[in-house]
């Protein structure tokens, strides 16, 4: 069985993990605009996918849940 400890710790690494998820997921322009005018937004929206699917397999090794959805076929990106 796992100590109290080590619950403590995953539980707070579950919350941080949805912490960056929520931000990820958060429209910020100001980034969005500085992007644009750099010409790097289609880079800007990559590295946010790769960070939330990254995120989304920890979460799920920190659970013990198998995600169904692989990560070919998910794009949180696509609403923008």
């Amino acid at each position: 069985m796992d100590s109290p400890q080590a619950a403590r710790s995953t539980s707070a690494t579950l919350d941080a993990i949805q912490l960056m998820l929520r931000d990820l997921h958060t429209r910020h322009d100001d980034i969005r605009h500085r992007a644009a005018f750099r010409g790097c937004t289609t880079e800007l929206l990559a590295v946010q996918q790769e960070l939330v699917d990254y995120l989304l397999t920890k979460k799920s090794q920190l659970t013990g849940h198998v995600d169904p959805v692989s990560g070919a076929t998910r794009n949180y990106n696509s609403f923008v």
